[in-house]
């Protein structure tokens, strides 16, 4: 029995054995994957398994999950093999008629009548939310395709990490293949700063977000001093007491901006360092993320794939990434729009609303309700909803209230109970949010203290 099938049950492992079995048979195979940090991780793990399986390969990236965007995607090739990572579950039902469609996903789903190999991680006892990400199905399906491809296992993580799977824990089937392959890489439990020095690593912290230190490098420098650090010192190099009186700095700080424990948990977390790979999981996971939101995930998943001439503009995209999610985080500020039940905001790219939404849930606004962020298009708005883990432990799932209220305006919505998005015609945000407001009221959600 391989390690793999120790891990899952009976029922998944014959599910993927099956789709292994399928993408053997063929000489070629399409991948589509969600464009954001876990489906690009997830895309670079099937793109070694499928290499490595000396398929012919093609690489295609899809942001809308309406039902007419994805069937237009998935059609453009209706006779080839197709793998879907990271969405899919969903959207089956607007390509019922095909066979060779394989999709690994970990979404909320309405089961449809559609012929593809729907593989996903909630139809197995799996918390899709926190236990197994996109990257997670795609590892999986590569261990059990070859046992060799264990050694993709930390782009598994980085995806996870994207996802924010990490926080509060790692558990579920995400914990039990890093128990699993432990022996591959080595693990430090350490504040949660990434970059070459610590000034850039504060300068550019997205996660956490510190007000008026992230992106201003004053206030970086003036905690510097305070604690008695240089700013050209690495993190790596700071010994255990210099990372204890950093860390209570830092600590301070989020409680004046009165983050909630869900937050504060997160200033620090396991750094795990691979043997192949210059950069730490956090590092990876930011740099493939960033890469993702400002349109260079080809560049990412090049470089991953042994393309090492790539390594200074994926970078200085990672840079272009940080910059401007911090300005956008710090100008959203100024305009968030509060409700009885719910906060919300417009955010000027639709690449950028959900890690908008992440940031200023966790750091910067009223932990007590959720928050949406909007994108308004030509014809189409495109919302991305956030809340906390305490607010889905009252009863929150802001899937169920996506899809209600996106579909009552004639939209679409859905995704986990404590992120969630969709896809509504413009001009309808004043009637989604009084809606979505009402529907949390409803469900008893606590008003918060400040309106």
């Amino acid at each position: 029995m391989s390690p793999v099938q120790k891990l899952i049950n009976q029922d998944l492992y014959n599910k993927l054995y099956d789709a292994a079995e399928l993408t053997k048979s063929e000489p070629f195979a399409r991948v589509i994957a969600h464009y954001d940090g876990d489906g690009t991780s997830a895309a670079i793990v099937m793109l070694k398994t499928l290499l490595r399986l000396k398929k012919r390969v093609h690489l295609t990236y899809i942001k809308s999950l309406l039902g007419e965007d994805f069937r237009n995607v998935v059609m453009e090739y209706p006779d080839s093999l197709t793998i879907v990572v990271d969405a899919g579950s969903d959207q089956a039902q607007f390509v019922p008629e095909l066979e060779k469609l394989i999709i690994l996903d970990h979404h909320f789903y309405k089961p449809s009548p559609a012929k593809a190999m729907n593989i996903n991680a909630r139809d197995f006892g799996i918390d899709g939310t926190r236990g197994a990400c996109g990257s997670t199905m795609a590892m999986i399906f590569s261990l059990v395709c070859s046992e060799r491809n264990s050694d993709l296992v930390p782009y598994f993580i980085s995806g996870m990490i994207a996802d924010k799977q990490d926080l509060g824990g790692i558990s579920g089937l995400n914990k039990l293949l890093l128990d699993e392959y432990s022996n591959l890489f080595s693990n430090e439990r350490s504040i949660s700063l990434e970059g070459e020095t610590l000034l850039d690593s504060l300068v550019y912290s997205t996660d956490p977000f510190f007000n008026g230190i992230t992106g201003k490098p004053e206030g970086a420098k003036k905690i510097l001093e305070e604690c008695h650090l240089g700013y050209d010192q690495s993190p790596s190099s700071m010994n255990e007491e210099q990372k204890r009186i950093l860390e209570k700095k830092l600590a301070g700080q989020l409680i004046s901006q009165k983050c909630g424990l869900e937050a504060i948990k997160y200033l620090e977390s396991d750094m795990m360092r691979f043997k192949d790979l210059e950069f730490t999981s956090k590092e990876l996971s930011s740099i493939i993320d960033g890469n993702a939101r400002v349109g260079k995930n080809s560049v990412a998943v090049q470089y991953f794939l042994g393309d090492r001439a790539l390594k200074g503009e994926m970078l200085a995209a990672w840079k272009t990434y940080k910059t401007r999610l911090i300005d956008y985080v710090y100008r959203t500020m100024k305009e968030i729009g509060n409700m009885s039940h719910l906060q919300y905001f417009y955010s000027p790219e639709s690449e950028m609303a959900g890690k908008i939404s992440d940031l200023l849930m966790l750091y910067m606004v009223d932990q007590n309700k959720p928050i949406i962020g909007f994108n308004v298009g030509d014809k189409t708005t495109k919302l991305s909803a956030r809340g906390t883990i305490k607010l889905v432990k009252k009863g929150l799932n802001l899937s169920s209230i996506l899809k209600s209220a996106c579909e009552q305006v004639g939209g679409s919505g859905g995704g986990h109970d404590v992120a969630a998005g969709g896809v509504i015609p413009k001009g309808k945000e004043k009637e989604f949010v009084e809606l979505v407001n009402r529907i949390l009221k409803e469900q008893g959600k606590p008003e918060s203290d400040s309106q």
